[in-house]
């Protein structure tokens, strides 16, 4: 079951469920927004929502979590700044609230029915095909959520995708505007640009030994060895200890662990349900609204199909055209009344009428589905084998302690603590503050490596619990402290670096004195003939033309031209290794008549794509201005 948990944390579908659904997910990163924490300093508010400081160091240390699993087994967490992080999510948190601020203001709602489907049918809360009510549950508190606070925030998320959809959706592009995206993306441009590369230039360039001797003084800190450690160090995990006497596995054990199991089997179970909803409104009261319900059960009591019935009268937008069909969920899905209601039924039974937060309910359960009860003799060898580990980790902690206590007594050497543990010392060379081989690709463990004690004093470092359940001991072997690299190792590299340096500077100045030149009137075949390069021509160049120089393109394109005056346009662009003159001398505007009817198609999704995100990020712009947000001098 751990392992399948974490196999899930690491696929694509839990990660984009949990950092937000659709647009949160790219705009905003990961995290919940628990609007109602106990009372603590106030961080940020935004209309009527708080951001307290609380909120704001739960969600930073999720951040934080999600950025080191991003990072690899091997991340170092000194590699994040939480300033940095915590102000990033400040902003995020912000943002978060102002979409929630426009959706109420908006009144848009997303079913819960639609939340619960989604979330039954993810693929990262199944096993077997099916969902799995205990390794959802398990998922979701490796994060710090309930089921009930992670349905809330995928609403949340559910419901910001509603809005980005309904701007979407009403964003109607006119024929004209299609045609101005068609006459600037579709252009062509004459352009010619002369490259001034350090390929052209470096071989002109001339250093002496005088410059390379002298660079080479007065940058010997560029031109010294890493310091490096060989390292000498034991490692010891819970596996070293499950064959350990002293962890018997009694049968009371086995039936404990097997209990534990049928426990989370049971909470696990499936119930499948279509419900009819009538909401409680101003014009229609409560007590209406209850009768109005207890009508139409005496309708489906004397024959007439729930599903027609819930098409025809659920005001549940979201399952009443499928005939009020919610799919199967388990515990800590629904509203707490619908699920009591829910699980007290029997299969095929239709309730009575249910109130919950979102009005009265008519339940239908179709189907119970219950998980598969193993004997507890068909689990035995798993449940031996897991109770054993258990307590090996048990074991695992207590070993620890005295193994940094021995490592500490007997300070100069790891042979005892070998004997102890009965494993064996591993070697590891060329260890640098910066990289390692196998497990000193861990960033704990250089640190560890030269630690004062250890890299300066030959002691044995403390105990290093580099990564969950594995704990190293090291010392140091050999240590290689930085040297000066003799000069004759480094000859040729100073050489090439002058010579990149001086040919830059050239460039530089060749640049400036062409263009201005070219500015001037002086002819394109003058300039290049004066630096003894060439141009290269490029006719009717797209925007993406293959073989420019993407700075040139970019740089061709943002120049001006007159078609008027017919003069051609100068300037200059970076290139990877160096910089280039441009010139274009002709613009020919996008035709959108002229484009196939797949293009077309393309473009005009394109310009209503490109619109939607305009208007979108207008909305919610103006909502965060009327909104007030606010911050805390903290």
């Amino acid at each position: 079951m751990l392992q399948k948990m974490r196999e899930n944390t690491q696929s694509l579908g839990f990660k984009i469920l949990v950092g937000a659904i659709i647009f949160v997910l790219a705009v905003f990163g990961f995290g919940a927004f628990n609007l109602f924490l106990d009372p603590d300093p106030e961080v940020a508010s935004v209309g009527g929502i708080e951001i307290t400081e609380s909120h704001l160091a739960m969600e930073s240390e999720r951040a934080r979590a999600r950025l080191l699993a991003q990072m690899g087994e091997n991340a170092d967490p000194a590699a994040i700044d939480p300033q940095l992080l915590r102000s990033q999510v400040l902003d995020q948190l912000i943002q978060r609230a102002v979409l929630t601020e426009t959706a109420d203001e908006l009144g848009v709602v997303t079913p819960r029915q639609q939340v619960d489907r989604m979330l039954v049918e993810n693929p990262s809360f199944q096993t077997n095909g099916k969902f799995d009510q205990d390794l959802y549950v398990r998922l979701l508190a490796q994060y710090g959520y309930t089921p009930k606070s992670f349905a809330r925030e995928a609403s949340l998320d559910m419901a910001f995708s509603q809005m980005q959809d309904a701007v979407t959706a009403s964003s109607a592009v006119p024929r004209w505007q299609v045609r101005q995206f068609a006459a600037l993306l579709q252009q062509k441009r004459d352009l010619a640009y002369l490259p001034l590369t350090q390929a052209a230039f470096g071989p002109r360039m001339a250093v002496t030994e005088d410059e390379i001797v002298t660079h080479y003084d007065e940058n010997r800190a560029q031109y010294r060895t890493d310091e490096k450690v060989d390292v000498d160090y034991v490692e010891v995990t819970p596996q070293n200890f499950a064959d350990d006497p002293a962890l018997a596995v009694s049968e009371a054990d086995v039936e404990a662990a097997y209990e534990g199991e049928l426990k989370v089997l049971a909470e696990s179970e499936q119930r499948t349900a279509s419900h009819i909803l009538l909401r409680v409104t101003p014009e229609r009261d409560d007590a209406a609204t209850l009768t109005a319900m207890t009508a139409l059960r005496a309708r489906i009591e004397a024959g007439e199909d729930f599903a027609a019935v819930a098409r025809e009268t659920s005001e549940d937008p979201g399952s009443a055209p499928s005939g009020g069909e919610l799919g199967p969920a388990g515990r800590g899905v629904y509203d707490p009344a619908f699920e009591q209601a829910l699980f007290a039924m029997q299969e095929g039974e239709l309730s009575a009428p249910v109130k919950s937060q979102f009005g009265y309910h008519l339940i239908h359960l179709t189907a119970i589905s219950k998980p598969e009860i193993p004997t507890l003799d068909a689990r035995r060898e798993d449940l031996e084998r897991q109770v054993r580990l258990d307590k090996a980790r048990e074991l695992f902690v207590e070993k620890t302690r005295e193994m940094d206590k021995l490592a500490f007594e007997q300070n100069t050497s790891l042979q005892p603590l070998a004997d102890l543990f009965g494993v064996s010392i591993q070697h590891v060379d060329g260890v640098t503050r910066q990289a390692g081989e196998g497990i000193f690709a861990n960033a704990k463990l250089r640190d560890a490596a030269f630690g004062d004690d250890v890299v300066n004093q030959g002691l044995n470092s403390a105990v290093v619990e580099y990564e969950e359940d594995k704990s190293v001991v090291l010392r140091i072997s050999a240590h290689h402290p930085s040297v000066d690299r003799p000069l004759e190792d480094v000859r040729e590299d100073i050489r090439a670096q002058l010579v990149h340096d001086k040919a830059a500077d050239a460039i530089e100045v060749a640049a400036n004195d062409a263009l201005e030149k070219l500015k001037a009137g002086a002819s394109a075949s003058s300039v290049a003939h004066e630096l003894d390069l060439e141009w290269v021509r490029v006719p009717l160049a797209t925007r993406s033309q293959q073989g420019v120089p993407t700075g040139v393109l970019e740089e061709a394109f943002a120049l001006p031209y007159d078609p008027d005056r017919r003069q051609r346009a100068v300037s200059r662009a970076t290139l990877p290794d160096g910089q280039a003159l441009v010139t274009m001398t002709r613009v020919v505007d996008g035709d959108f008549e002229s484009l196939v009817s797949q293009e077309a198609d393309a473009l005009t999704r394109y310009a209503g794509s490109r619109l939607s995100e305009l208007e979108f990020t207008g909305l919610y712009r103006s909502v965060e201005k009327a909104s007030g947000v606010t911050r805390s001098n903290r």
